[in-house]
Order: C-alpha cells, then structure tokens, then sequence
C-alpha cells in the first residue's frame, strides 16, 4: 500500500536528534528548534527520499507515513519559518515528526496558515482542534476536485458556494442582513444572515442555475464572489442563544461528563449579561429516549442539573437519531429574534441513511435564522461523521471542531483530512468560540 509521508522543510541550523511523541513523551534534546511548516504536493516515497541530503535525510527519515485512500503524497512545499523554545527535559512540540506527524497537513494542494500546536499532553483534558474549511476555501476546493473527499453527505453538498461581503456606508461589516440567492426563475436557493464580520455564504445544488444574489434592497448579478453596499438599517443584536446537542449513546461517556464537570464554568468565563443557554440530549430509536430537548433559559443552574441528570447509555450500532435532533433543535427550538445564534453537536456517529431531506430542512432553517452549528466530532467517529460535520459547519458558516488523542483520554480519534491545526484543550476552544459570536 503507498504511504503519505510528511518530511520536515528546514530553513538555517536544525538541531533534532529525536521526535517529540505524545506516547513516550520523548524529551527535546536541544534548546530551540527551528523549522517550517510544510505543505504537500504529490509524489512517491522514493521523490520524497530524494528531496533529502545529510542531515536533512536523517531527519526525513524520522517522519511518519500517513496513508489516506491508499495514495502518496509528500510535503514538499515550505511556508513560513516558526521557531520553538523549549526547556530540554520537556515534552517534544508536536510538529511533523511528532506521533502524529499528519498534524502537518492531512490533504493534498496547499494550506495556508497555522501550524501544529507543540500543548503537551494532560490525562483528564479533553484535547481538541478548531478548523475553518470557509477561511480555506481554496484548499478545500483542491481536497476535493482531487478526490481525497467527496459530496454530498447525507444530502449536504457544500461544493457549490457564494460568498458575500455586505458592508454599510463606511465601509464597515454589516451583521444581520439577510441574503437570498435566487435561479432564473426567482425562487429561493438559499437564504442566510451576515455573520460579525459581514459575510454570508450561499449554496446551491449541482444543475442548478444561480442567477441573481439579493441584499439590502438590491438585486445583484450571480458571481462566485460579491461584495454590497447596503443601504439598509439592520438592528444589532443585543444577546447570545448558546445551543449544546449531545449524542448520549453508550460511547459518548468522556463528553457528557466533561460537560456535567464544565458547563458551569464555561458560562462564568464567556461571560454577558444577554445570555441564554439550552441543553438537548439525542440517543436513537429503541433507546430510552430518541430525543430530549430543553427551552433555552438564563438559569445556568437549571441547564447545569439537565447535564447532571444525563448519563451515557444505549446505542451499539453506527448511526444515530441525527437527524431528528437537527430538526427539531433547528426548526422547532424557540430561537429569538435580536440574539446571536451558536449551536454545538457533540457528536460521534452520523446520521442514519434516507434522512436526508429531514436534514436538509434542518440545515437550511439554521441558515435562514443566521444559526451557526459547530459540529465537535469525538472518538472512534468514521469518515463519513467528518464529512458530515464539516458540511454541517460549512454551511452554517461556522468552524469544525474535532477532538484528539492528545489527552489520553477514551478511545481513538480519527485524523481528519484537514490543513495545519492547533491542538488546545476543548474547555479553551468552547470558551473562545462563544466569546467570538457574542454581540
């Protein structure tokens, strides 16, 4: 079978003699490291042993294979240069020639930005990484023309996109507005509202014809990518409606207890005085519950003892009830006017098959009412659950969190097929995210 293999691009001096490893804690045995983070081309192994003379072969030689799909590719392109510190009896940062060298980038084409994070590993600490397809569109886009993953899942397709800017008159971002996409004939394709930063995505299926994008009172000619002036006064939100959708199968035990152990904190630390919170547990058909959804509420305590009261049972097989807690937490949750609107699937099974249209109603009402879903994939999910997430993020104009094997804590965690990350705890990337979508 080929391999995917990752070699470190050096710029200047490298001073290396192991690899960090997140297994066997490997201690540093230089005081800095100086490195690049790199970014894949295809290729062979035998190309990739080529590129490397001396010292840079022996550390070459250090790096790890990666197989996805049972095709080769090699880092080979270098980005910016990035230089670490660390004391000699510490953890090894987690770059290329850590445990997980795919930290570097796990898709083929080039990635721009970030690099892996060098956190060291803390038993008990769910470990996690954030990644924006949308601010990668490019690479994305490569992923997938290049086959390395493929749409729709479950009946999302996220290829087909338009991105809109919609500014006011000073040329500042304008949240709030509402943007449609229309075919020829002028029914709706998609419908949203601007995020923070002014922006909208829009999507329509392969075969469909977009012909005219509408915004603050204009209607605009359909273009990949749009830029509007509004002339139209759009009402600020004032609060944040903050969303948990847990899956409570057997396998999600770590989650749910990091949630009962978390949750409160979460909200001192995030803060606001406009807040309000919902909690909603899903399991599958012949399980206890299928679904089981609270109204949003400012009593944290309230929400803090329907964590509490939760415990992690049931399921067995793959997929799980989805499907049905996307629609109603999306389509029949009391989401309000004024507010803000972030939601977070914990998840780690996909949807059952046939669901799709259910889930297409789901995601389309979370769009039109500016909802974003921030899919967090857990252990043992498959590639189909990546896939699905990050359509669900995609379209939704969020990030796609996944969590990793760098606490030591449950079982494995699939890689994702991704550009650079960086790895922090769950706690830290909660926290960030809905302080980033507070008004």
């Amino acid at each position: 079978m080929k391999k995917r293999l990752f070699a470190l691009c050096m710029m200047g001096m490298v001073l290396f003699s192991g690899c960090g490893n997140n297994e066997n804690n490997a201690a540093a045995t230089a005081d800095t490291l100086t490195t690049t983070t790199c970014v894949e081309s295809a290729g062979s192994t035998e190309g990739a042993a080529s590129m490397a003379t001396g010292d840079d072969a022996a550390v070459m030689n250090k790096a790890e294979a990666y197989s996805i799909e049972g095709e080769s590719y090699i880092a080979d392109t270098c980005t910016s240069a990035s230089v670490v510190a660390y004391d000699s009896a510490a953890e090894a940062p987690m770059y290329a020639a850590s445990a997980s060298a795919e930290r570097m980038t796990s898709g083929g084409g080039t990635q721009p930005g970030g690099r892996p994070s060098q956190q060291p590993s803390q038993s008990g600490i769910l470990t996690a990484a954030e990644y924006s397809d949308l601010d990668n569109w490019d690479f994305f886009l490569d992923l997938v023309q290049n086959q390395k993953i493929s749409f729709p899942s479950y009946g999302l397709n996220p290829t087909n996109a338009v991105s809109v800017t919609v500014t006011d008159n000073n040329q500042q971002p304008l949240a709030g507005e509402s943007v449609t996409l229309q075919d020829v004939q002028g029914s709706v394709l998609w419908e949203t509202i601007t995020d923070e930063d002014g922006k909208a995505w829009l999507f329509y299926e392969d075969g469909v014809t977009p012909a005219t994008i509408s915004t603050g009172g204009q209607n605009l000619a359909y273009a990949d990518e749009v830029t509007v002036v509004s002339q139209a006064s759009v009402q600020k939100d004032t609060g944040l409606q903050v969303m948990f959708i847990l899956d409570t199968t057997g396998s999600m035990g770590d989650e749910l207890e990091y949630l009962k152990d978390d949750f409160t904190d979460i909200v001192n630390q995030v803060g606001g005085k406009q807040m309000l919170f919902s909690a909603n547990f899903y399991r599958d058909q012949g399980d206890a519950y299928v679904t089981k959804c609270n109204p949003f509420t400012g009593n944290v305590q309230t929400v803090q003892q329907q964590f509490d009261a939760e415990s992690a049972a049931g399921g067995g097989d793959m997929p799980e009830a989805v499907a049905d807690i996307l629609y109603e937490t999306m389509v029949q949750a009391d989401w309000k006017d004024g507010y803000r609107k972030v939601a977070f699937l914990i998840f780690d099974a996909p949807p059952h098959d046939g669901t799709e249209k259910q889930i297409d109603a789901a995601v389309r009402a979370a769009a039109a009412q500016g909802i974003h879903v921030i899919p967090v994939v857990s252990s043992n999910a498959e590639r189909d659950t990546e896939l699905f997430g990050r359509a669900l993020a995609i379209m939704t104009n969020s990030e796609y969190v996944f969590l990793t094997d760098d606490s030591g804590v449950g079982e494995s965690h699939l890689e994702p097929i991704i550009g650079n990350y960086t790895v922090e705890s769950l706690h830290d990337i909660i926290v960030r995210l809905i302080q980033e979508y507070q008004p």
